[in-house]
């Protein structure tokens, strides 16, 4: 299907599925991959028919079936408080041992070298080949400093590096950068972006789900912060109280 094809049929369904959805939805005078921010919310809470656009394309199933699992994870849209989520947040997660978090920090961490390596980015592969140390918090995480010169060189390879690697993947099917700010904006999260559109990215760099572990991570309501050059903290939430 081309890529003006699917972008029509997304906005039908779109439509379709009416304001119920979300605030947020396609917006037809915007370029055309804009145009789809706020396509996933739309669908809301179950996805809706999203497999009947989806399934059109060779990666379709595998797309899917991620984005499946983050509209179960993330349910109804509705605040405890009042409004609706205008992102996908899992407000109840499973919970996570210290363990298993630093597992799953090292293996996503890894997992981002290996793709700066495939798309031959020397300066994120080498900045990342000495693994940090890993301090497993719980609790509301402080936020990252937002000027630039005020950030370690370890968050400033995360951010500014990190997040455009699947970005520099080579002969990837276009609907990929048609879609890339939609998956972006499902949480305004790029490591979460980047691993559910992975079926896009993983015939060309032959890896493996490099980033399923971050998706275990988010999963679980962990979120991650870096304020020194040698070690990242992740937040697990606080179990509520019996």
């Amino acid at each position: 299907m081309s890529t003006d094809l699917f972008l029509q049929r997304c906005q039908q369904l779109a439509a379709k599925a009416g304001p119920g959805g979300s605030a947020a939805g396609p917006t037809p005078e915007l370029s055309d991959a804009d145009s789809l921010i706020g396509f996933f919310q739309t669908l809301r809470p179950d996805g809706g028919d999203l497999a009947s656009v989806f399934n059109t394309l060779p990666q379709g199933a595998d797309l899917v079936d991620r984005l499946e699992r983050v509209y179960q994870l993330a349910g109804d849209q509705q605040r405890p408080g009042g409004g609706k989520d205008a992102f996908f947040i899992v407000r109840t997660p499973d919970q996570l041992t210290v363990e298993a978090a630093e597992h799953h920090a090292d293996q996503w961490i890894d997992g981002l070298r290996q793709i700066a390596e495939v798309v031959g980015d020397e300066t994120t592969a080498n900045a990342l080949q000495v693994r940090p140390k890993i301090r497993v918090l719980e609790g509301i995480p402080p936020k990252h400093p937002k000027l630039p010169e005020h950030r370690s060189d370890l968050l400033s390879v995360f951010l500014e590096r990190c997040e455009e690697l699947c970005g520099k993947v080579e002969n990837v099917d276009p609907h990929a950068d048609l879609m890339r700010p939609a998956y972006y904006f499902i949480a305004c999260d790029a490591m979460l972006r980047d691993y559910l559109m992975w079926p896009f990215y993983a015939q060309q760099t032959t890896l493996t789900d490099p980033l399923r572990s971050y998706f275990t991570l988010w999963a679980h309501g962990v979120k991650y912060r870096i304020f020194r050059e040698d070690q990242v903290d992740l937040y697990l939430p606080r179990e509520a109280a019996v």
